[in-house]
């Protein structure tokens, strides 16, 4: 009988632990593939997409004993529709209970020459003055879902969470008085979490096709922060297999702001209308 040559045996001991692991793939790739299994199954789902928003936003830069102005971002030139990416996470730890994360970015800059005085902290400039402001924002929302009510084609559930995000603004102005001239520059940031309870509500129309809605926010005083978040959403998916799907989301947010924070003495306003396409994989 022939033998394996001794410098084979390792390849062959390879090949035998290879087999169950080619098994297992070759079995998670067919349930990937099958057919959309009952819905509210899954324990882990990732949307990865991209969005758009529209934006309709202001800043406010306060002084130690002045008021500024509200800037309108977009009426300083700051692009009003923007695209991003954006990505969701959502996982069901119990039949009853999910938590959610939601995220994207943007980044604008603008500049605009002001036919009025304007005030940016403890500085006023004349009628003329240049401002330019660079906007760099990360969103997030992060709920935890309780569903009162599930059937087979229908699930209720009270959530409650955070939305904001991180805010940083570089803002400059140069203003001329006479012969003098009037310049300003100043960095601001500051970390933006507001509570949020609200409800969402899931239809499964069938294996395949899903109908979400969402509707959540609170004003509330935190510390040095005292505002509002209001949020709403509509998403409809369609599961292509049993682990891979696509999902078109319509969502309206309404943040608003003033903050006494010794970095950032000022106000920040954000309302968006976004659409997001996605691919949803499921897990």
């Amino acid at each position: 009988m022939n033998k394996c040559p001794a410098r084979f045996l390792p390849l062959a001991v390879a090949a035998m632990a290879l087999v169950p692991a080619l098994g297992a793939t070759t079995a998670q790739a067919q349930d990937f593939f099958a057919p959309p299994g009952p819905p509210g199954q899954e324990w882990l789902t990732l949307d990865l997409g991209g969005i758009v928003n529209r934006f309709n936003s202001s800043v406010r830069v306060n002084g130690e004993s002045h008021r500024g102005s509200d800037i309108n971002l977009e009426n300083n030139s700051l692009d009003r529709n923007l695209s991003s990416f954006e990505g969701a996470l959502i996982w069901r730890f119990l039949p009853n209970h999910r938590f959610d994360i939601r995220y994207y970015g943007a980044k604008r800059s603008g500049s605009r020459q002001y036919d009025r005085e304007i005030d940016i902290g403890d500085s006023t400039f004349p009628l003329g003055a240049n401002v330019s402001v660079q906007s760099k924002n990360e969103l997030f929302a992060a709920n935890y879902r309780w569903s009162f009510w599930r059937t087979p084609q229908v699930e209720t559930a009270f959530l409650v969470g955070l939305y904001g995000g991180t805010f940083k603004y570089d803002i400059e102005a140069v203003g001329i008085s006479g012969t003098a001239a009037n310049t300003y520059h100043k960095s601001v940031s500051t970390t933006l979490p507001l509570p949020v309870l609200g409800f969402s509500v899931d239809w499964y129309i069938d294996p395949r096709w899903k109908v979400s809605g969402e509707l959540a926010g609170m004003k509330a005083k935190i510390g040095d922060i005292d505002g509002h978040a209001y949020v709403a959403a509509a998403t409809g998916e369609y599961m292509i297999w049993r682990g891979l799907g696509v999902g078109l989301r319509y969502g309206w947010t309404d943040i608003n702001a003033d903050l006494t924070k010794s970095d950032f003495n000022g106000n920040i306003g954000a309302k968006t209308n976004a659409v997001s396409l996605y691919a949803k994989l499921v897990f």
